[in-house]
């Protein structure tokens, strides 16, 4: 059986591993079927799915959006965009500019603590210019303030402690629109984090098409009680490590777990399905 990993970062936002090498990495871990899915951006996009074709590794186009659901910040995934629509990059661009002003605003408090940081350094941690939380927190233990980036989450950058600054608020909605206007599969990342499965339905109404029931910290319970909300809705399972290479924050590596193939031949049907023109009938 393939092995399918569906949630994956690169440097092009706060993984570790550039585009080219996640994909080589995945090719020497065993992995058959790679999703680069990104936060707000399409940056790595072109030269992971480049070196996939080279080294012989499907490589799907993906994508991880911040949005929210009333007050709750949720992550919308989308498969099989396409990188190159111009309405989901500006999309996308916007929420990085959002990415950016958060991150001032977040040196600006950690300042405020007596933890001077400069964001232009921030910055360069960044790479693709999806700019987050682990680049403040890689920023932090440059400067000795924190020794790792747990560290630096549990006394500083979550929410409830003082240098967290929440983003702006994108609907839900929206995220799910954009996806499915660029041909992609939207679907909900990691619901066992948030603790609010009743949006599930109306996310459903909003036309979210999919639920990350595999994950790197769903447990067996979550696994369950997700595969049954994917059969009264009428969802896709998807899933994957969400790797992002860094140690504390999900490291458990490529491919745990993966997507069962089974699941990824229905995800597979059911965009070939989207993608097929009505019939039309003829009139006389």
């Amino acid at each position: 059986m393939r092995l399918i990993d569906l949630h994956t970062h690169s440097t092009a936002s706060d993984g570790v591993l550039s585009p080219q090498g996640l994909v080589r990495f995945a090719k020497d871990s065993g992995i058959s079927v790679l999703a680069v899915t990104d936060h707000d951006t399409l940056e790595g996009l072109p030269t992971a799915m480049a070196e996939g074709q080279r080294i012989g590794l499907q490589v799907i186009a993906g994508v991880e959006i911040t949005a929210h659901v009333g007050d709750l910040e949720i992550h919308i995934l989308g498969h099989f965009i396409d990188p190159d629509d111009n309405r989901l990059v500006e999309f996308l661009a916007s929420s990085r500019n959002d990415r950016v002003e958060r991150a001032r605003r977040m040196v600006e408090k950690l300042w405020g603590l007596g933890l001077p940081l400069d964001v232009t350094e921030v910055l360069s941690l960044a790479p693709g210019h999806s700019v987050g939380r682990p680049h403040v927190a890689q920023a932090m233990i440059r400067r000795g303030y924190v020794t790792s980036l747990k560290e630096a989450f549990d006394r500083y950058l979550t929410q409830g402690k003082p240098g967290y600054v929440e983003r702006s608020r994108t609907p839900a909605a929206l995220a799910i629109r954009a996806i499915k206007e660029a041909g992609g599969v939207p679907s909900l990342a990691h619901p066992g984090q948030y603790g609010h499965d009743e949006i599930i339905p109306s996310l459903v109404q909003q036309g979210l098409m999919g639920l990350e029931v595999y994950h790197s910290e769903h447990d067996a319970g979550s696994l369950f009680r997700y595969e049954r909300v994917c059969l009264e809705y009428g969802l896709l399972a998807v899933g994957g490590s969400d790797y992002h290479g860094t140690e504390g924050l999900r490291s458990m590596g490529l491919g745990r777990p993966a997507l069962p193939e089974a699941r990824f031949e229905q995800l597979l049907a059911a965009r070939a399905a989207s993608q097929t023109p009505p019939v039309r009938r003829q009139t006389e």
